[in-house]
């Protein structure tokens, strides 16, 4: 897939879904800061409340995906489409199962930034993100890309 494949998906949904209410993570978000080369899919997070609308919205514009449930994952909300080769994965009410305890993740669209018109998480959410998923390669990557421009 390529970046502008991806860009193009990505500006396509936020006609889609609105300004409001969801922003854009992982490995995209990454991309646009520079961080990481190449994404491999779109990862989007959005509020409990508006999580069945725009999953309802999404399954008109991409193919539903069927998802396996997962031991550690337990967040309320979690679809997947696929569009074009394009993996696109929708969260809400992340809760993360790390040591007999439900860790969770409270998204705040307020700390939202829109960036050459896309809606972009907080690098500090998602480096938040990625210590509940133990993603240990990702959180030093975040830590050194943060730690080098302040």
């Amino acid at each position: 897939m390529q970046v502008t494949e991806i860009r193009q998906v990505a500006e396509e949904l936020v006609q889609l879904l609105g300004h409001t209410d969801w922003a854009i993570g992982g490995s995209f978000l990454l991309q646009c800061y520079g961080i990481e080369p190449q994404a491999r899919d779109l990862d989007l997070v959005c509020t409990l409340e508006h999580f069945e609308h725009f999953k309802a919205l999404l399954s008109q514009y991409a193919q539903a995906v069927p998802v396996t449930p997962h031991p550690s994952y337990c967040s309320l909300g979690f679809a997947r489409f696929e569009k074009n080769g394009l993996m696109i994965e929708l969260m809400a009410g992340i809760q993360v199962l790390t040591n007999n305890s439900l860790r969770q993740f409270q998204f705040l669209p307020e700390r939202t930034s829109w960036q050459q018109g896309l809606p972009l998480m907080a690098l500090t959410d998602w480096q938040v993100l990625y210590q509940l998923f133990d993603r240990p390669q990702r959180v030093a990557q975040l830590q050194q890309y943060l730690h080098s421009t302040h």
